[in-house]
């Protein structure tokens, strides 16, 4: 056994609480904002467009900052990272609470982005403390956490935003109310953090990936991966999965709007729905399915779940105002996006890590995070401007057919790919 092989940290159960405990706070402020920022953003009188843009920037500064924070835990540590970001989030917030116009509102997202950053570092952490053949468990864990926050995120966003509209006292701070609880969750987050987290990387795996060099920004590695033909598959797999997503993802809430009337309560409670499919894919059943089918075949089941949902939710016949019981054909849209969803993602980026040398886990998997940035990006912009220019059912049928050349990409590199 080779010297980098032996100094991977001992997987500790309280290490692995702590950060499942860490992503999952830091989802819940990022799942109490996600339903609301549409809406949000119209009181500032923002544009389908605008309102894109909102969601592209998170995703410009996350593109930008996940291949450097990748590499800094590499060399680091994940721990002085993952705090780092995690104060930073409680400052975005705080500027998002505080916006008097859309150009803050727009500065705050951006800082969100570069904090939203350790998502990747997250990633790492589990890959430094799991064996290879339990890394997409690992991720799922990470998903399960993604999951719970949007479970619990949107349901406490959509109680404050009620107490912010109805309570005397809290009537001054109003929609503000959100944000700041957020703030207040991620300042929590912190604290948690910096007492129970341990650093899960060993001083030799940081030596060696401070001894490798290359670029903070990744530009190397970026190279080095373009030259891997399975490691570029994966990459272009996942960025063509996370555009597709995205352009559901922005456009929902337009898109229910226009349809059925909803608001941001209404809305909220779709993102409830779907965080509850993603805790009991993610956080009960992903092992047993990587067991029983690989993890091939649920990359290519979950594209095929995800390009079903996207053609079935325009389907859904318009109801003002909403009838719940018609609204069947939107929930199974969404169980079928939230199930395909909750397989792929985790079983992609199991499959990257095994793929990845173990001392460059955090520039790797910072390197997806930064492809599917990019997707998100794009996604959003080209989500709502198809929805304005081509009507509400076309972003998401567009998202669909382009979900199809991603199942004849994953096809392909999936053949391509071997691991141990």
């Amino acid at each position: 056994m080779s010297d980098l092989e032996t100094p991977r940290a001992a997987p500790r159960k309280r290490a692995l609480l702590t950060v499942f405990l860490t992503i999952l706070l830091d989802l819940i402020g990022f799942g109490m904002i996600l339903p609301f920022l549409t809406f949000y953003a119209q009181e500032f009188h923002a544009s389908p467009l605008q309102i894109g843009l909102l969601f592209s920037s998170y995703s410009l500064t996350q593109l930008l900052c996940a291949p450097l924070l990748g590499r800094l835990s590499d060399r680091a540590g994940r721990r002085p990272v993952l705090l780092g970001s995690i104060a930073g989030s409680a400052i975005s917030y705080v500027v998002f609470a505080l916006a008097p116009n859309y150009a803050v509102l727009l500065l705050a997202r951006s800082l969100s982005g570069v904090a939203a950053a350790n998502y990747a570092i997250a990633q790492a952490y589990m890959a430094d403390v799991s064996t290879p053949q339990e890394r997409s468990k690992a991720m799922g864990l990470v998903g399960a956490a993604f999951g719970l926050g949007f479970v619990l995120g949107p349901a406490l966003g959509g109680v404050l935003e009620q107490l912010g509209a109805s309570v005397a006292p809290l009537a001054h701070i109003g929609p503000r109310l959100v944000p700041f609880a957020a703030a207040g969750l991620s300042t929590l987050n912190l604290l948690i953090a910096s007492v129970s987290l341990p650093e899960s990387l060993s001083p030799e795996l940081r030596r060696s990936a401070a001894s490798r060099g290359g670029s903070w920004m990744g530009f190397r590695e970026l190279r080095e991966v373009w030259r891997d033909t399975p490691l570029r598959g994966l990459m272009v797999l996942f960025f063509l999965v996370m555009l597709c997503f995205s352009m559901m993802e922005t456009t929902l809430a337009l898109f229910c709007q226009a349809r059925f009337g909803f608001g941001a309560r209404e809305t909220s409670w779709l993102f409830v729905f779907v965080g509850i499919v993603l805790v009991i894919v993610q956080g009960g059943l992903l092992g047993r399915l990587v067991r029983k089918f690989g993890e091939r075949r649920l990359i290519l089941g979950g594209i095929v779940l995800m390009a079903l949902g996207l053609a079935l939710l325009p389907l859904t016949p318009v109801t003002i105002p909403p009838v719940w019981s018609k609204l069947g054909l939107l929930f199974l849209s969404l169980l079928l996006l939230a199930v395909g969803n909750g397989i792929h993602n985790p079983s992609t980026t199991g499959l990257l890590s095994r793929l990845a040398g173990e001392e460059s886990q955090g520039s790797t998997i910072g390197l997806s995070r930064s492809f599917g940035a990019l997707a998100r990006i794009l996604g959003p912009s080209a989500g709502t401007w198809i929805f304005a220019a081509a009507g509400v059912r076309w972003p998401f049928w567009s998202a669909g057919l382009l979900m199809m050349v991603a199942l004849a990409v994953a096809v392909d590199v999936l053949r391509r790919v071997t691991v141990v």
